[in-house]
């Protein structure tokens, strides 16, 4: 999502309803540009186009109530980008519950025959109405974050496999691994590591450095780490040398985020 449809996206947050005309003065460019923008959100799901504009959807509202301090950062934006490329078409993949496992999967393509298996309610809405195979998996609802976990969630995994499994992190560790806070959640994320053909972390820069409570894994069981240019050399050389391979997602200063 480039910044105008980012911010006309911030926009139906407060004011239920748009017009093409206002929107085209207030970002100086043609009503048929801003009809295209429409056209696209529309398609995501976050409006319905109406005779002269646009109003807001219950994916936006979901969104907003569910992750009232979410923010989507350009390092998220770039690895979500950056991540969601790695995907081929017909492959299985699971997206973890988290911000920026959540761009990952609003940057998959939509004519790719992908099936996405997640814990996320929030991807789950996210995706909701898209081309994409959706599974949802079951559990106890956790209060912090719209996502499913315990024993019953752990127990669905028992017949699933999926090629690719894309997941954050509370912490990162380029020598002993990658951490969660939450001893259940890590519980989880070993169990999803488990049925998945190669792991890919996908986390800011930020993470690396520090410890949080509970390890779900160490760097020789993930295959890729998709982060942002802050990762120090040193980090980059120590997950080299445990066999990570590591991309970098740069911001196009132009354009937006690359893949």
């Amino acid at each position: 999502m480039d910044t105008r449809k980012a911010t006309i996206t911030e926009m139906l947050k407060n004011d239920e309803q748009m017009q093409v005309r206002e929107l085209a003065e207030r970002f100086s460019v043609s009503q048929m540009t801003i009809r295209r923008d429409l056209d696209e959100l529309e398609k995501q799901g976050f409006l319905i186009r109406t005779h002269g504009g646009a109003v807001s959807t219950g994916k936006l509202r979901f969104i907003q109530s569910v992750l009232p301090e979410f923010e989507v950062s350009k390092e998220k934006v770039a690895i979500g980008k950056t991540a969601a490329a790695m995907v081929k078409p017909e492959q299985t993949i699971m997206v973890d519950t988290g911000t920026t496992t959540m761009e990952v999967a609003r940057n998959l393509r939509q004519d790719s025959s992908v099936t996405v298996v997640t814990t996320s309610l929030a991807v789950a809405q996210d995706l909701y109405r898209s081309s994409l195979k959706v599974l949802l998996l079951g559990g106890f609802l956790r209060s912090e974050f719209p996502s499913v976990y315990g024993p019953l969630t752990e127990k669905l995994l028992d017949d699933i496999n999926v090629d690719v499994l894309f997941i954050g992190c509370d912490g990162a560790n380029s020598s002993d691994g990658f951490y969660s806070y939450d001893l259940h959640i890590s519980s989880l994320e070993r169990g999803l590591s488990r049925i998945a053909e190669q792991v890919v972390v996908v986390t800011e820069s930020t993470k690396f450095g520090r410890r949080a409570f509970s390890r779900y894994a160490v760097p020789e069981q993930v295959k890729t780490v998709v982060t942002d240019t802050g990762l120090s050399p040193e980090d980059r050389r120590n997950l080299e040398e445990r066999s990570v391979n590591v991309l970098i997602a740069e911001e196009d200063q132009s354009n937006g985020p690359v893949r």
